[in-house]
């Protein structure tokens, strides 16, 4: 399934290596913050990318039915107001652990992505232009949860110079 599913649409890239180390990062990392008796959900997309479109611009997962609605029922209630991002680079892709945190709530939601740099460089350069980086956690059926911030450099890789 490399095609593009229309025009505007990234071609889908195979994770390599670097996607078992972060969902192993997301795994020790959610393990930490349950001890400490926060409320956490780990998320396992299965298409991961960074698209730039009519409808949405940002990072874009898609995830299982049972998962989405469990995020679904947990951002109904709280307000996540921080971010953690971790990036990596591995495979000539951009791996990164997402943990979006409601610190009142002292809940935290695990989104490892990827994408290919390389496809998405006007993309790349579109979302430093704007100063925003969205997050569109969706299912198949394109029920989205997003998650907006207002510094898209740790999601980005380094700007060549």
């Amino acid at each position: 399934m490399s095609e593009p599913t229309g025009d505007d649409a990234p071609t889908n890239v195979q994770a390599g290596d670097g996607w078992s180390a972060v969902i192993e990062d997301m795994e020790a990392t959610a393990t930490e913050y349950r001890e400490r008796g926060w409320t956490t959900l780990e998320l396992h997309p299965g298409d991961s990318v960074l698209i730039n479109s009519d409808r949405r611009t940002g990072l874009d997962v898609v995830l299982p039915g049972p998962e989405f609605e469990e995020l679904e029922s947990l951002v109904d209630d709280r307000q996540f107001r921080h971010v953690d991002v971790f990036r990596a680079g591995g495979d000539e892709l951009v791996y990164l652990l997402v943990i979006e945190v409601a610190p009142e709530s002292e809940t935290a939601v695990f989104v490892p992505a990827y994408y290919d740099p390389s496809q998405t460089a006007e993309t790349i350069e579109s979302i430093r232009e704007a100063g925003t980086v969205r997050l569109f956690c969706r299912r198949l059926n394109d029920d989205t949860v997003r998650f907006v911030h207002d510094d898209p450099a740790p999601f980005l890789p380094e700007p060549v110079e």
